[in-house]
């Protein structure tokens, strides 16, 4: 593993592939005898559907996040393990249905309109390549802050505020904190943090501009009535959570609310940007599929007339809409009604997320002793079939190809975890990527920069190492049409 480190990823795919079973193999590590309890060195690596459903529904009881999670992000987990109930039962039916409509309109559009397309529109123009993980990282920010907090930061502005920036840095040095606790034995890391130095200075700042940032917020509506609110973000949801249920709630506390805030912030930060990316790059490296999805979302357009959210006419011919309408279809990104009908585009995610998850591992402990199903030596081979390599987004459609089926193994694809634990952030996530996948594809070609490599970077998420830096060129719509 040492000597494999720069390319964890790949090392740990290739034991996977490599195993008896094709699908989980245990190790061992090195215990340090007064440092390490030796129990702990015993690791099971699972890539296996049915072991994720049982260690994340069946029995999610025996595998919590273990002693090492909590010890990485002990700085502010202490508040907000109180929310997992609420987090579980309320947000996350608010935040995966309810909002889904308001935080398009209110957040992800304009930042698609205002941020995203003019920069991309300017790279066109002066034949000039752009990072485009970048760009995702920085639309996923803006738009989580806005969510979360009702104050959405503008980095893909040309003229950022240095608060702006000031905060963005903070995350992003935050997660990067974080990160490197994994690599320190406790001894050493308990030294860091009682003296405040290397990474653990900087990530004592930047939990400090954080939480700054998140009271300011919290004070602004505390100060505000309850009649302007008609933004739907989250913290107002907590705020009235707090209000309904009184002061001896579980959320009174604004340390609690504040931690939880930093929980969505962090979890969010590039996630949707990294499962985009590799969407983008699969895309490019597959020309067909590309293809597809362009006539869906042409087809989509036509066959709603060419209206927009509201309702209003945008092209009057639906079969053969001449030039003039079709520059008037990408004058501004897809409506709820629009992005809700895709299906090759939502399966083309679907299998982006197989292949390439945002977040590679999840790791529990164990509390008591378990067989997986199937014996400590699972018996299927591949539920995914000989090809569960091969990027094939039909994988997931029907045999006309008009839905999206439901594999008998739902946890074929666990990149939002699972049972319980699954994240309250799923259908926005899918909504961030669909809106912006199409917004992209509908308006640019894309290919890779000569030369550019791209490679898994060793981190908590499946990010690029070197970015995904591409060429664009504007989509000829009369030509697809």
């Amino acid at each position: 593993m040492l000597f494999n480190k720069e390319r964890i990823h790949e090392w740990t795919t290739d034991q996977l592939f490599a195993s008896a079973t094709l699908g989980t193999y245990q190790t061992c590590g090195i215990c340090i005898p007064f440092f390490h309890n030796w129990r702990q060195t015993f690791t099971t690596v699972t890539c296996h559907p049915k072991a994720f459903e049982h260690i994340l529904r069946t029995r999610f009881n025996n595998y919590p996040k273990g002693p090492t999670w909590k010890n990485t992000f002990h700085d502010h987990v202490r508040g907000s393990q109180g929310t997992v109930d609420f987090t579980k039962e309320n947000s996350g039916s608010r935040l995966s249905k309810l909002k889904l409509i308001p935080t398009l309109y209110n957040w992800v559009n304009p930042t698609i309109k205002n941020g995203l397309l003019p920069i991309l529109d300017k790279a066109t123009k002066q034949s000039i390549s752009v990072d485009l993980e970048d760009l995702k990282i920085r639309f996923g920010t803006d738009n989580i802050f806005g969510l979360a907090l009702g104050k959405k930061l503008k980095t893909l502005n040309t003229q950022v505020t240095p608060e702006d920036e000031l905060v963005a840095l903070a995350i992003d040095t935050t997660i990067k904190s974080f990160f490197k606790r994994l690599f320190y034995p406790n001894f050493v890391l308990n030294f860091m943090r009682f003296f405040s130095i290397g990474s653990e200075q900087s990530l004592k700042k930047s939990l400090q501009v954080l939480n700054n940032y998140i009271t300011e917020s919290l004070e602004e509506r505390n100060n505000r009535n309850d009649e302007t609110f008609d933004d739907y973000d989250f913290l107002w949801t907590l705020m009235k959570k707090v209000k309904v249920n009184g002061p001896g709630h579980i959320l009174s506390s604004s340390d609690i609310m504040i931690s939880t805030i930093v929980d969505i912030l962090l979890g969010d930060h590039n996630s949707v940007a990294t499962s985009a990316s590799w969407f983008f790059w699969l895309v490019m490296n597959n020309s067909h599929v590309g293809k597809k999805i362009v006539d869906e979302i042409s087809t989509i357009l036509k066959k709603n007339g060419g209206k927009d959210g509201d309702g209003s006419k945008i092209t009057n011919s639906i079969e053969s809409p001449c030039g003039e309408e079709t520059q008037e279809w990408i004058e501004e990104p897809l409506s709820y009604e629009e992005i809700n009908s895709f299906v090759y585009l939502h399966v083309t995610l679907l299998e982006t997320l197989r292949l390439y998850p945002s977040f590679p591992r999840i790791v529990r402990y164990v509390t008591s002793d378990d067989i997986l199903p199937g014996g400590t030596f699972l018996d299927d081979i591949c539920v995914c079939g000989e090809d569960f390599l091969e990027f094939k987004p039909e994988r997931c459609l029907s045999d006309d190809e008009t839905k999206i089926e439901r594999r008998e193994d739902g946890y074929m694809i666990a990149a939002f975890n699972g049972g319980s634990r699954t994240c309250i952030g799923k259908y926005l996530s899918f909504l961030e990527m669909k809106s912006a996948a199409s917004a992209i594809l509908l308006r640019y070609k894309l290919c890779p920069v000569l030369g550019h490599q791209v490679v898994p970077k060793p981190f908590f998420t499946l990010s690029m190492k070197n970015g995904l830096k591409v060429n664009l060129k504007r989509r000829d719509l009369a030509a697809i049409l």
